[in-house]
């Protein structure tokens, strides 16, 4: 967490942190909300609201419920919407030419699922709490094949 320096109560302060993962497969649902609140609770913002941001186009941030049948439910939709079996011109490395690297991998599909999924979520913060529901779980939903990947947080409020 960026340190910031001290504030009056009442002021407006914002804190940054990055959550490192190692994803496993796509699409992976990758839970990050206790590590959200942990980190909340080492800054002083005790109202306002928290931003979790992807820093990745194939790898998104929603708030869903941890249920794992749920989740293999909606792996499958993804895959249905946007299946890794068909072709896209994104993965057509013969005639593409923007934005390729040496180690490119065909990934059009995970492109394309992650229009339907955000890159971040903003959850209220009342009294040091994130204020989600009872089944609500912040996850980075994985679109793409096994990598490294960060998610930016960043609390704004009121100390």
């Amino acid at each position: 967490m960026s340190n910031q320096p001290s504030a009056q109560p009442g002021q407006m302060q914002i804190y940054r942190s990055l959550i490192a993962v190692q994803s496993h497969q796509g699409p992976e649902f990758i839970d990050l909300t206790d590590t959200v609140q942990r980190q909340l609770e080492k800054c002083p913002v005790r109202e306002g609201y928290v931003l979790v941001f992807s820093r990745h186009t194939t790898a998104g941030v929603v708030i869903q419920e941890n249920e794992p049948l749920l989740l293999q439910d909606m792996a499958r939709k993804l895959k249905e919407i946007a299946s890794p079996d068909e072709a896209y011109g994104h993965d057509d490395f013969s005639i593409r030419t923007e934005n390729l690297i040496e180690e490119m991998e065909a990934n059009g599909h995970s492109h394309c699922q992650g229009l339907f999924v955000g890159q971040s979520v903003h959850v209220p913060i009342h009294e040091g709490r994130m204020q989600i529901g009872c089944w609500q779980r912040i996850f980075l939903l994985e679109l793409d094949s096994p990598r490294a990947r960060e998610v930016v947080v960043q609390f704004m409020g009121i100390v």
